[in-house]
């Protein structure tokens, strides 16, 4: 364990906002847990105390007694706050450096912090002056005790994190009196020229009165969403700052229907006041541990300053081995390899609109061995078609903010926002280059990547992956599959012969999607639908996503099926249920899912690890399902028999 000593001095450094770039050292008494296993406490620098709250993650520490009365802990990373008139210090990362003996120093200030003394009044120190009207309210004081909601505002901690000090008082946007409107400043935007703001990878969800300064890379469309039968418009935007750091954030209601027609994409904004929340990775666009949700008291106002030379997004390139894990993720991700193969360049007629889109495959491999196709799209096919000629084995591309697709088992296409660079300027193009050579490799030792993955074309199972036909299975061999017999998120395929048992008819069996592209579509009346990006189409149809319990001789698994699956076990399209049940009612909606139970169907079921509520559940899904071949399914067991005899 590392040694450390007390300076006198630090805390009234924490309390002037200084910036500690290794941390500071803090002797640690009265600690006391308080709500959501969070500890309370007086940390002393050996002349003056502040009040101390230990974030959740150092729970265990104090439970097994490395954290405890008198010992000294190196806080990096800390926020602080006020209240009532004393300074509470908000630890979120720290270690311990020198063990302490569970007794109280002399130096600590036993009264804990509650409703009663955390005024200086009931403490019994001198009243601070206090400017008209600032003053707080009777009981207005927040206690460290259950259940207390804690915010900070500020984040000194390490140097390359520290904001710089945010005003304790919500600074007023600066009006546009007497200043000229910058171009492309939307009406009743204001400009702002505020030189106090954080930094997109400080951002935390201890706190909700941030500041950033932030370049609007994507707005997507005003869309709308039904909670709890109303209609709620919502906007999300997605930022840059001149870190490189992205993030995605949302607007709600009246706030998403006002700032979507005054914000614009490529212009800087200050973001002030909102709140921080951990993204969800399905859903989130962008490559980010957290996602922001501005609220009614948000305030937003056009940069003086729109200098965007350095708001581009980090690089951080994802291996090409690693790409069958991304797949169906919505966050694009930066690939990078050296260039084996080149397609044709050339179109495809768009389904809507019928007009030619520019449209090029490239081949590229990575020090992994793998290779991957990935699809060059409009503009970024026609751009890098001069460099990327009779450069085989000799260029480096980069595509970021891409899509990793299924298609072939595991792909890549560039989207309206991706940046393609033929040997970009960076040490992975020389080592790239260099290994390629001295390794002698050649395109053919390269092995796709997506060989071996669901959707591959060639595989002997129809796309279905490995699976294994050595063996008879059945349900209870489904059954047994678990999230610990799933590694690294790979999916199992096992085939079995099966008869649907029960389809339930209280489920939502189909939904409206866009025929070209199966997203779901929501009703704007009038015979026109709309995506939840907001594109409009003119035609729906249902779609099938349902549950079916499925049975065998030696047991039963629930099972999910998609459309084309359903259609076949349920022997009508699903527009054709919906009108079923629309026209005749539920008897006869009822019989025609009766009517596909209790006959035999050949299935390859998908089985998946996937979290739910932060728990690892297995799902299975009917990847493939055909007719019932009795003579193949004969056959196919005299072989399985007669191994028996060998």
């Amino acid at each position: 364990m590392a040694t450390a000593t007390l300076t006198s001095g630090d805390v009234a450094r924490i309390k002037s906002k200084h910036e500690f770039a290794n941390g500071v050292v803090l002797r640690v008494s009265d600690l006391q847990e308080v709500s959501g296993r969070k500890h309370r406490c007086i940390l002393s620098d050996g002349n003056s105390t502040i009040r101390g709250v230990l974030a959740s993650q150092f729970a265990d520490l104090v439970t097994s007694g490395e954290l405890s009365n008198g010992c000294l802990v190196k806080i990096s990373v800390y926020v602080t706050n006020t209240v009532g008139s004393e300074e509470v210090l908000l630890a979120t990362d720290l270690s311990v450096v020198a063990p302490g003996n569970g007794s109280q120093p002399m130096d600590a200030d036993p009264a804990p912090l509650s409703a009663r003394n955390a005024t200086p009044e009931a403490a019994g120190k001198p009243q601070a002056s206090k400017t008209p009207g600032m003053g707080a309210k009777e009981n207005s004081t927040p206690m460290l005790s259950p259940p207390t909601e804690f915010k900070f505002n500020t984040t000194p901690g390490q140097a390359s994190r520290s904001p710089v000090p945010f005003p304790s008082t919500t600074p007023t946007p600066t009006p546009l009196g007497g200043q000229k409107t910058l171009a492309g400043t939307p009406p009743s935007m204001s400009v702002s020229d505020r030189k106090n703001h954080h930094k997109i990878a400080q951002l935390h969800p201890y706190d909700s009165n941030w500041c950033i300064k932030a370049k609007i890379t994507h707005k997507g469309q005003l869309r709308s969403m039904t909670i709890r039968g109303n209609d709620v418009k919502i906007l999300t935007i997605e930022l840059v700052d001149d870190t490189g750091s992205q993030i995605q954030g949302t607007f709600w209601r009246a706030a998403a229907e006002r700032y979507s027609d005054q914000l614009m994409e490529g212009r800087v904004y200050f973001f002030h006041k909102f709140k921080v929340k951990p993204a969800d990775k399905k859903y989130s666009s962008v490559k980010a541990d957290y996602q922001i949700d501005f609220t009614d008291s948000t305030e937003v106002s056009e940069a003086a300053d729109q200098d965007t030379s350095s708001m581009t997004a980090a690089v951080e390139i994802t291996p090409i081995e690693a790409l069958p894990r991304r797949v169906g993720a919505r966050a694009p991700v930066d690939v990078m390899g050296v260039v084996l193969a080149l397609g044709p360049l050339g179109t495809i007629k768009r389904k809507a609109g019928g007009d030619e889109l520019p449209r090029r495959d490239v081949t590229i491999g990575d020090s992994s061995g793998k290779s991957v196709v990935v699809t060059l799209w409009g503009d970024n096919a026609h751009s890098s078609a001069p460099q990327l000629e009779g450069q085989e084995g000799r260029a480096v591309l980069q595509v970021t903010q891409a899509r990793v697709t299924d298609f072939n088992g595991c792909s890549v296409s560039s989207l309206t926002k991706s940046v393609v660079t033929v040997n970009p300027e960076a040490p992975a193009t020389k080592e790239l280059l260099l290994w390629y050579s001295t390794a002698s490799m050649t395109p053919d030792r390269f092995s796709p990547v997506g060989q071996d993955l669901p959707g591959t074309r060639g595989n002997s199972t129809g796309g279905a992956g490995p699976v294994s036909r050595d063996r008879f299975h059945t349900l209870k061999d489904v059954s047994a599959i678990t999230p610990d017999t799933l590694p690294d998120d790979k999916a199992s395929f096992t085939p079995v012969t099966a008869q649907v048992v029960m389809v339930n008819t209280n489920q939502q069996l189909y939904y409206l999607a866009n025929p070209e592209n199966g997203k779901k579509v929501t009703d704007q009346g009038g015979g026109r639908y709309a995506e939840a990006d907001g594109r409009l189409v003119e035609r729906a149809e249902h779609r099938y996503v349902l549950s079916v319990l499925l049975g065998d001789h030696c047991g039963v698994s629930s099972v999910q099926l998609f459309n084309k699956e359903a259609e076949l076990l349920l022997g009508m399209k699903a527009d054709d249920l919906a009108a079923l049940k629309e026209s005749q009612g539920d008897a006869p909606f009822n019989a025609a899912l009766r009517a596909a139970q209790w006959r035999p169907w050949s299935f390859v079921l998908m089985s998946k690890a996937r979290e739910y509520n932060g728990e690892r559940r297995v799902r299975h899904t009917a990847f493939k399902v055909d007719a019932f071949d009795w003579v193949a399914e004969g056959q196919k067991l005299v072989n399985l028999i007669g191994k028996y005899g060998n």
